[in-house]
């Protein structure tokens, strides 16, 4: 077994890194959210998804490191902010098997470097979840503990929720990995009793059992398209997103400044 990781002391937060319970349960839509808030809070941000899988020449515009870009309005080069892009939709691991080529680690660390050189603050999103391999003996949370930043876990506020959050955090807490807040993402319309009784209990839980701040949840909402364009603005601006920027700076302890 691995030892507890120790964060350094001198590691004061720069940015946020999104990650999940699970894939699909709304990590771009959380980060690019919450990228627009803080650009609309004159924050310069950076943006970096370091691996990304299930991406060919086709749907690459509509990648989730093109939507984190676009986002922010940034014109760092694609290849900074996604430096690994493969075509299987697998774990990183996988993937890059499958294109006979190998994840280095230091690669994703010198341009992520590079990226906060350039900007206030960054936000990073994560592949899938915490475990998911990057390479034979690396994974997600390597990679989060080798950036030195806090997290923000997306998980899904109906039934099944409850567990994946509190693994996820309890692996997190394990590796004294911080976690600036859970937030909980509607999949699909909740338009049912039972439903909204399973809502409603997944998310009253976590707010006694996960020991962080509970966000959400967050609304489904159909009207923002793959493309990250339509109704990300409006999706920024929803109270939940308020909540988690106003954590998201106060997690900075002080050190994030605004743009003139």
């Amino acid at each position: 077994m691995r030892q507890a990781k120790q964060l350094a002391a001198e590691s004061t937060p720069r940015g946020v890194f999104v990650t999940a319970t699970d894939t699909g349960v709304g990590k771009t839509l959380v980060a690019s959210a919450l990228v627009k808030c803080l650009t609309q809070c004159g924050i310069d941000v950076g943006v970096m998804k370091p691996i990304e899988t299930g991406v060919s020449q086709s749907t690459k515009a509509r990648s989730d490191g093109a939507r984190l870009r676009k986002a922010a309005g940034t014109d760092d080069p694609h290849v900074e902010v996604s430096p690994y892009v493969f075509r299987l939709p697998a774990a990183p691991f996988s993937a890059a098997q499958a294109e006979g080529k190998t994840v280095q680690m230091a690669t994703i660390l010198r341009t992520f470097r590079t990226l906060r050189q350039k900007h206030t603050f960054m936000v990073v999103e994560g592949v899938g979840g915490i475990y998911v391999p990057i390479t034979e003996t690396l994974n997600v949370s390597d990679l989060i503990y080798k950036m030195k930043l806090s997290v923000i876990v997306v998980g899904r506020s109906g039934v099944g929720g409850i567990n994946h959050a509190l693994l996820t955090l309890h692996a997190l807490r394990d590796q004294n990995i911080p976690v600036v807040a859970l937030v909980l993402n509607q999949q699909q319309p909740v338009r049912t009793k039972i439903a909204r009784a399973q809502e409603e209990s997944t998310v009253n839980l976590l707010r006694q059992l996960a020991g962080v701040p509970v966000v959400g949840p967050l609304l489904y909402t159909p009207t923002i398209n793959r493309s990250g364009d339509v109704g990300l603005i409006d999706f920024a601006k929803t109270e939940p997103m308020t909540e988690l920027v106003n954590l998201v700076l106060a997690s900075g302890r002080g050190t994030i400044s605004r743009r003139d």
